[in-house]
């Protein structure tokens, strides 16, 4: 399992792709569109296993923590730190100064919940992500342990920027439907506006999260719009309907550097390659 390290400003990290950047700079008040070509088919944040996704709903959620590009190595997010106590132990310390939109404070109760919804939910498409965790539970209102069901080493490569935090609170009170479509309500630095399934995603800036005011560059809204056709991404592109257009294909790029107004900017992502095959005929011969 590997990754490739980025460069991308906070703002397009969330597109794990190659992009195509309108505008060099953010101001303050602003608003980004993104063509994009991903699915969005559900609210529920365990229902899609898609890496776009998983970037959106840890904005607006929180993960425990996430991949640093600029340093190469993990931070943390809802997680401040955490610790390795045996090879099938780990401990992960909350931050204290976390809060749910509407306030409230995140516990490792709401870990713990996330965790087995993730496992439990029928909708769950995000099983894979803690298939090495045997059990998670809560030692304090800030502490949580996951056990492993044997030593795992990249632990941090299955949580981190995939495994989405969500309210124990709301989802007791409501149930999923009404929990996650009525009352979205994360703990990480942008808030849910919008979701129409197929069409796009809207997400606000969420000003009393924790150094939000460090981050200058971060928009105020950003859009993420469905584009499956590529030309239907350039078009939107070239005519200001959009700022960022993902994936654009090699045969359209010297029409996006023949506009003066754009830009095409190759970027590193994180993807996992793989080759599988299956044990059939000719592949079932080991020599």
């Amino acid at each position: 399992m590997k990754r490739y390290c980025s460069k991308a400003l906070f703002v397009v990290s969330l597109l794990l792709a190659l992009l195509v950047v309108t505008s060099p700079g953010l101001n303050a008040q602003s608003r980004v569109a993104i063509g994009v070509t991903e699915t969005m088919e559900t609210f529920n944040p365990y229902g899609d296993s898609v890496s776009l996704l998983y970037g959106i709903w840890c904005q607006v959620m929180g993960c425990l923590g996430t991949f640093d590009f600029d340093k190469g190595e993990y931070g943390g997010m809802l997680a401040e730190r955490w610790e390795v106590k045996d090879p099938n132990t780990w401990i992960f310390h909350l931050r204290k100064d976390a809060r749910w939109h509407d306030g409230s404070p995140l516990t490792a109760d709401d870990v713990v919940h996330s965790f087995n919804r993730v496992r439990k939910d029928p909708q769950s498409k995000q099983t894979q992500n803690i298939a090495p965790i045997a059990s998670a539970s809560a030692i304090d209102k800030y502490t949580v342990r996951f056990t492993t069901k044997e030593p795992t080493a990249p632990l941090l490569e299955y949580l981190f920027d995939r495994f989405i935090i969500t309210n124990r609170t709301l989802y007791e009170k409501y149930g999923p439907e009404v929990a996650d479509r009525k009352y979205p309500i994360g703990a990480g630095p942008y808030k849910f506006k919008e979701l129409i399934p197929g069409q796009r995603f809207v997400i606000t800036k969420n000003l009393d999260y924790p150094g939000m005011k460090q981050l200058k560059q971060a928009p105020d809204e950003l859009i993420f719009r469905v584009m499956r056709e590529e030309e239907q991404r350039v078009t939107a592109l070239l005519n200001g309907e959009i700022k960022i257009a993902q994936f654009i294909p090699p045969h359209l790029r010297k029409r996006v550097e023949g506009d003066p107004n754009a830009k095409a900017t190759t970027v590193d992502s994180v993807e996992i390659m793989f080759l599988a095959m299956q044990p059939k005929p000719p592949f079932d011969n080991h020599q």
